[in-house]
């Protein structure tokens, strides 16, 4: 029985340890070529000195391995020199030792050459959870600092520091890939390591290939790690492994001799490592082979940190949480005391309490350059993918931001930039063309602003094109065509947010699948941020994202509305107005079209009640004054607005909390807190009260589907969209709202004359003034003292012109249809017979075509498909008996309920069998059905999922259909439009809602089409 205590045991074990330390250290500089004789006596000594105290207590199994460790050590001590591979057997020896110390069983291979199992063999222990973690984290950085070292190698930066850094990198992912027995990562390790053995002599320098070949390897690393982080086998990767591994052992061809370069780039000092050095002895390695005084300094400050688990600090950060909350509960309480101890205690608790707030926050605190860093590896990448000359410039690394936004940033962010690879830089030939340099540049600037962190990605490249944009919207039922012609180019700007949409030609791994930017949206929204998108065709694009700084603890004001209390996030918060409606008439809330509006310095800013977005009954509810309202303006997706409340009480920081997801669901919620108070307080999510409040972006709640849902309902049931309006005339009139380009307010003073016509100089163009009244003979001009002309901006033949109304009053949906009986003035469509009311439906173009007689007489020829060609003549009475044959049957394609229906009554009256479609694809899927066979297609042009232009051309091209004559119905009959017709295979393109000139087409086309067969 052994005589010596557990304290003796670990005071041996401690001398040993640090015996151990010393051999190692003199090991790793024997390796480095540093004198043998003192450094020899060195490892000597502690195998030893471990044996001798080993065998005193009675710990056999490490006598005899230290034993064994000093008789092979002594063999060497004549020759005066230990290889490297039996260097690499003693490191790992004393590994070995560790573990026995440890009370492991060893059973250790004293054979030199065994490199690839420096960890003792024996007893297979599980690896800790909390190692591999470890590990794996290690891992991935090294992994990004090798791809960032081979970009600087690759710019031909061949200082000693980049291949310092380099093999120092690889050498330590080789070591602890073998420590932790992945045997695949490691030879991929030495491979890369041994590949530029050559470069670090001095003597050769990388070429192109070898480099790629390295990159290559960097992805396998990357993926083998991800492979481990998930605990899924590695041998799904041996191929790939064993292709990089072979490559990189057959790489003498990829490097160039350094005399073949005249001028080396820069000094390459070779730098001995051991081949098989475990990965903890690395520091060691490199302390003593760079013993300047920086490098001591960086060691040192190395050695002051540790690892800390992230679930740790978010406990931590939640503790510190409840503190702030108690911290303003004492506040609360203090400020109804009068104790002076108290209060003095009060306020020393709130400055430490914000201090530990503040120190808390810096330990979740990362540099952004840690995700926009890697950019430079994916911007490479693609560059040489795409074919494209692509600079990265990084402004703002150091910008520092919560662990949690910066993860989940960092997949939105890369979309951004392979966008702006893939579809914003031109390649080197286009942009030679367009007079640029061939090299594209994409910016990617961090910086702090009002609390937030704005992160900006500005590219150099061809920009968006708005009419690209609105057309593929269009295409893709984003948007219809009513819509579209009232959309600004910010809103167009943002339809690339919408699911689905994408401007890819072609699908390739870099894009086209219609997937990313609409979650690139969703995710920095999730977490609280906006983005912002704009262009200039020729110019590039920008995108500007702002984010806060963490969501655990936020500035926020509390306000009071009806009998509840809220709190609003500081950072929408743009300032507060005070409002009181007893003051001038300029300071007052207006109502502009039925929303409450007011006017902040020049600007139309609109107004959400948030008692009314709520359902608050606040009239019994005590307020200030009856005659002040509180405005608190607001940052949303689309611009500022205003959100009225009833009082605001305080600002606090608050601690966000959890809410229900049937609360959250509601849109207006983003959390609650607790108040000094105790009372609990919501949240008000900014966004989602522009969102109900429909201030951005109308019903943006209802997903694309629930849209989709409801425009095949309004389909089915034929709703007709119309814009009212007030004339001099007792009753209401009506435009189709699908004619309506802008709707505008312009001040009377601004109206000028060019000759005898009024005239508005409108968005660098002339916009001529029709008087709906005047046209309408109501009167001459518009009886109203008003300062402000209401104008209704239509576009035909690609001109704008205005029709002047005396008041604008709402939109009409209506299954009614249009009755055109008894009507014989031409500007009228017909009457809509409401169960209110009777509304006349006016006809703009012949609004138009009224007050500017001269600029359409040659309308006819205009519209031929082909310049100089005229359209068929008004129709003849043989012609129109000769249509009367009910066999004739037209399939017509028309979106829009008002437009088809007028047709259908002006086709189905002259004897025509008419189907309906409601788009391009709906006509396709009736023309393959082949249950019905047509006699000719009418199509108009702008409609969702396929247009009139990819109809034609899809009809031209199909094997039973491509006969079939097709004429052209729309309201955008522009030159350019009708070129385009007839390159995409119409006949015949005519503007809507010209019964003779449509009837005589149809018999033109169809007595063709019958002489052709």
């Amino acid at each position: 029985m052994s005589s010596f205590t557990e304290q003796d045991f670990q005071e041996m074990k401690a001398e040993s340890l640090e015996l151990l330390d010393a051999a190692e250290k003199s090991l790793l500089s024997l390796d480095e070529g540093a004198p043998f004789t003192s450094h020899f006596d060195s490892v000597f000594r502690a195998f030893h000195s471990i044996k001798g105290a080993a065998g005193m207590m009675e710990q056999t199994a490490l006598e005899r391995h230290t034993h064994q460790l000093e008789t092979i050590l002594v063999g060497f001590k004549q020759t005066g020199e230990i290889p490297k591979d039996y260097i690499s057997m003693f490191l790992r020896g004393i590994d070995a030792s560790r573990a026995i110390l440890d009370g492991q069983k060893v059973d250790f291979d004293f054979n030199p050459t065994q490199a690839q199992a420096p960890a003792p063999k024996g007893v297979k222990t599980e690896i800790p959870e909390a190692a591999m973690q470890e590990f794996v984290s290690e891992c991935e950085e090294i992994a990004e600092r090798v791809a960032a070292a081979l970009l600087l190698l690759e710019k031909g930066d061949l200082s000693k520091d980049t291949v310092n850094n380099f093999f120092r990198d690889v050498h330590s992912l080789k070591g602890s890939a073998y420590l932790f027995s992945f045997t695949r990562l490691g030879d991929v390790a030495h491979g890369m390591e041994s590949s530029l053995d050559k470069i670090r002599n001095g003597t050769h320098r990388p070429t192109p290939k070898l480099i790629d070949l390295l990159f290559q390897s960097v992805r396998c690393v990357e993926a083998l790690v991800q492979a481990i982080k998930s605990k899924q086998s590695l041998d799904d990767y041996e191929p790939e492994t064993t292709r990089i591994t072979r490559a990189l052992s057959l790489h003498s061809d990829c490097l160039e001799p350094i005399s073949r370069v005249t001028q080396p780039s820069a000094e390459v000092t070779p730098i001995p490592v051991a081949p098989d050095v475990p990965a903890a002895s690395v520091e060691a390695h490199a302390s003593e082979s760079n013993p300047a005084p920086q490098k001591t300094e960086k060691e040192s400050d190395a050695s002051s940190t540790i690892r800390v688990p992230v679930p740790l600090l978010d406990n931590l950060m939640t503790l510190v949480g409840e503190m702030v909350l108690v911290r303003n509960q004492v506040i609360q309480f203090s400020n109804k005391s009068e104790d002076p101890e108290f209060l003095s205690m009060s306020k020393r608790l709130n400055v430490v309490t914000s201090e530990i707030q503040g120190e808390m926050m810096k330990t979740r605190m990362q540099p952004l350059g840690n995700v926009i860093g890697k950019f430079n590896r994916v911007v490479r990448d693609l560059s040489q993918e795409l074919k494209k000359n692509i600079q990265l410039v990084l402004t703002g690394a150091e910008t520092e931001l919560d662990k949690s936004l910066l993860e989940a940033i960092k997949d939105p962010l890369t979309h951004i930039v392979r966008n702006s690879c893939d579809h914003g830089i031109e390649t080197p030939e286009i942009r030679r063309k367009g007079g640029k340099s061939e090299s594209g540049t994409i910016q990617i600037k961090a910086y702090h602003e009002g609390g937030q962190v704005v992160i900006e990605v500005t590219d150099d490249g061809k920009g968006l094109n708005a009419e690209v944009l609105l057309k593929k919207g269009i295409e893709k039922g984003l948007v219809n065509p009513a819509q579209a012609s009232k959309m600004g180019e910010r809103e167009i700007f943002n339809l690339i947010f919408a699911p689905g949409f994408s401007t890819a030609a072609a699908i390739t791994n870099v894009s086209g699948r219609g997937v990313g930017m609409d979650v690139v949206r969703t995710n920095i929204e999730r977490i609280g941020g906006t983005i912002d998108l704009s262009s200039k065709v020729g110019s590039g694009t920008s995108i500007k994202i702002k984010i806060p700084l963490t969501l655990a603890i936020v500035p926020a004001l509390i306000v009071k509305s009806g009998p509840g209390t809220f709190a609003i996030p500081q950072v929408n918060l743009e300032e507060l107005v005070r409002v009181d409606s007893s003051s001038e008439q300029d300071h007052r809330i207006e109502m502009l079209h039925g929303t409450p509006v007011y006017r902040l310095r020049g600007n139309i800013l609109p107004l959400l009640d948030l008692n009314r977005v709520l359902g608050i009954d606040s009239k019994n509810q005590s307020a200030p004054s009856n005659t002040v309202t509180n405005i608190a303006v607001l940052s949303g997706d689309q611009g500022s607005f205003g959100l009225m409340i009833d009082e605001v009480l305080d600002t606090a920081d608050i601690v966000v909390k959890p809410i229900n997801r049937l609360i959250k669901s509601t849109l207006v919620y983003a959390g609650a807190t607790v108040l000094g108070d105790g009372k609990i307080a919501l949240i008000l999510d900014v966004p989602g009260l522009a969102k109900v409040g429909q201030i951005s972006r109308k019903h943006a709640a209802l997903s694309k589907s629930e849209n989709q849902d409801q425009d095949r309902q309004k389909k089915a049931a034929d709703i007709q969209d119309f814009l009212l309006f007030q004339l001099e005339s007792p009753t209401k009139h009506a435009i189709p709202l699908s004619y309506i380009n802008r709707l505008e307010e312009f001040p009377a003073s601004i109206v000028e004359f060019s000759g005898h016509k009024r005239v508005i100089r409108y968005r660098n163009a002339i916009l001529p003034l029709v008087s709906a009244n005047q046209m309408m003979d109501y009167g001459p001009l518009s009886k109203t003292k008003a300062d402000t002309l209401k104008v209704i901006v239509i576009q035909r033949s690609g001109t704008l012109f205005g029709i002047e109304v005396d008041e604008i009053l709402d939109t009409l949906s209506t299954p009614i249809s249009v009755d055109s009986d008894f009507v014989t003035n031409p500007s009228i469509f017909g009457n809509l017979n409401t169960p209110e009311e009777l509304v006349v439906v006016l006809d703009p173009f012949a609004l138009i075509s009224k007050a500017f007689p001269e600029s359409f007489q040659a309308e006819q020829n205009a519209l031929a498909p082909n310049p100089g060609s005229a359209v068929p003549p008004p129709l003849s009475k043989s012609r129109s008996n000769a249509l009367s044959s009910k066999s004739r049957k037209i399939l017509l394609v028309e979106d829009t309920a008002f437009f088809r229906k007028a047709i259908r009554i002006v086709l189905e009256k002259s004897g025509f069998e008419v189907h309906s479609a409601n788009d391009g694809q709906d006509a396709i899927d009736i023309l393959n059905r082949q249950d019905t066979i047509f006699d000719m297609v009418i199509s108009d042009i702008e409609m969702p999922r396929m247009n009139g232009f990819q109809l034609a051309s899809t009809i031209r091209n199909h094997p039973v259909h491509s006969h079939l004559p097709l004429l052209a119905v729309s309201s955008r009959a522009d030159r350019q439009y009708v070129i385009d017709g007839k390159k995409a295979g119409f006949d015949i393109y005519l503007e809507k809602l010209k019964p003779e000139l449509l009837l005589s087409s149809i018999a033109e086309l169809l007595d063709r089409n019958k002489g052709a067969a």
